[in-house]
């Protein structure tokens, strides 16, 4: 008969003491609750770029892009929910992708690898979202007060201010109101800017449109990458562990690890 997979010991950190750990372990939450943090995990900046995907590839090839895309990135999901349940069932619980990186593909380097990819992509969402945030208060702040003070560096201070009292949220559960008011937002942006689009397809003073491709060939080639890699990126999500966690039987799982441990 075969033994019983054995616990990684590199794995097996402490996690009373890992504050990463029990920020999700902590957190009990439903499956819309899970809706909530996935849209808001998806829907970021780079959402915005969206107009450049079909600039670069047009109309049909841009479409076609984004629905193959789409549907690889959301089968890679569920393969990647698939082993995620298929190590909780055999006692090994993995709340973060390096855990799970390191399990599946070994702990030794693989593991700083996906800490290093994680850390940049992390550290550039981050600064360039802040940054985003405080060009839209700057707008808003300018069509309102169009004399204002304000300078562009004051607003990035603001919101730098409010994302450091965020991240000192207890669990990864509190942030569930944030994420349900940042899906209403998305969804709202998203109707406005169609029902914009089409009054101005309709409107007599509409501007001309042009849906034609760049007239140089290096300026489409360069176009079509640029595409290429927003699209890549569009369906991005680097806390699926922890959001698939959220509504997980932890209790059922740690009778698990402990049969597991036993066994062993």
């Amino acid at each position: 008969m075969a033994q019983p997979t054995q616990p990684d010991p590199f794995l097996e950190v402490c996690r009373d003491s890992d504050a990463g750990a029990a920020f999700v372990l902590e957190s009990k939450g439903e499956w819309w609750h899970a809706g909530f943090h996935l849209t808001t995990a998806i829907v970021g900046p780079t959402i915005l770029t969206l107009p450049y995907v079909f600039r670069g590839l047009g109309w049909g090839l841009g479409f076609t892009c984004l629905t193959v895309m789409g549907f690889v990135t959301f089968y890679s999901y569920y393969l990647m929910s698939k082993v995620l349940d298929h190590c909780e069932k055999a006692g090994r619980r993995h709340i973060r992708f390096r855990e799970l990186a390191a399990d599946v593909l070994g702990s030794g380097w693989m593991f700083y690898f996906v800490i290093f990819i994680q850390t940049a992509i992390n550290t550039g969402v981050g600064i360039g979202a802040i940054l985003l945030a405080g060009e839209c208060l700057q707008i808003m702040y300018s069509d309102l007060y169009p004399n204002g003070s304000l300078k562009l560096y004051e607003f990035i201070a603001m919101v730098t201010v409010v994302m450091i009292v965020l991240s000192q949220l207890p669990t990864f559960h509190s942030l569930r109101h944030i994420n349900l008011v940042s899906l209403l937002l998305s969804l709202g942006y998203s109707f406005l800017v169609v029902g914009a689009c089409i009054n101005a397809g309709f409107s007599k003073n509409a501007p001309p449109k042009d849906y034609s491709l760049e007239s140089s060939k290096s300026a489409r080639i360069f176009s079509a990458f640029t595409s290429i890699s927003i699209i890549a990126a569009i369906f991005g999500n680097g806390i699926l562990p922890e959001i698939q966690l959220q509504f997980l039987d932890i209790g059922h799982l740690e009778m698990n690890r402990i049969q597991t441990f036993s066994r062993a």
